[in-house]
């Protein structure tokens, strides 16, 4: 008989822990649902951040876009003004009449150089006397004329 009590003392106490068992896996799946919730809710969170970001990074990549179409155009448009209006070959045209007005301008004050210089070669004296002599000679002839 002993036997058979201590046999039930000990599925007794086997039972008691079973259910001390049963009520830890419990918790642990409570635990558990909790956890994935959470985990789920942060997930959550998480695609509609990058869905929102996504969003607006497509905002930007758009006018990024843009910005680069107009700035294309822009260029293509300036190429073909400075194509068209040749601002190179203007501006040597431009060098060439600047050099070419400088090589004349040098060759005007060379020839005023040389005229100052016959000029200066003048004698001054002898010339009012010729002119003082040539005034006499044409006075008579210009009574003559009535003048």
């Amino acid at each position: 008989m002993e036997n058979i009590e201590n046999e039930m003392n000990y599925q007794k106490l086997i039972y008691e822990e079973s259910l001390k068992q049963t009520e830890l896996i419990e918790k642990q799946a409570k635990n558990s649902k909790i956890q994935t919730i959470i985990v789920s809710g942060l997930m959550l969170v998480v695609a509609v951040a990058l869905l929102v970001l996504s969003v607006q990074v497509g905002g930007v990549l758009e006018q990024a876009n843009s910005a680069i179409d107009e700035i294309t155009v822009l260029t293509t448009e300036l190429n073909t003004i400075l194509e068209e209006s040749q601002i190179t070959e203007l501006l040597n045209n431009a060098n060439a009449l600047i050099e070419e007005s400088g090589d004349a301008l040098t060759k005007a004050l060379e020839d005023v150089d040389e005229a100052l210089g016959t000029v200066s070669q003048i004698d001054i004296e002898t010339l009012n006397s010729a002119i003082a002599d040539l005034q006499k000679v044409i006075q008579p002839l210009a009574k003559l004329f009535g003048r």
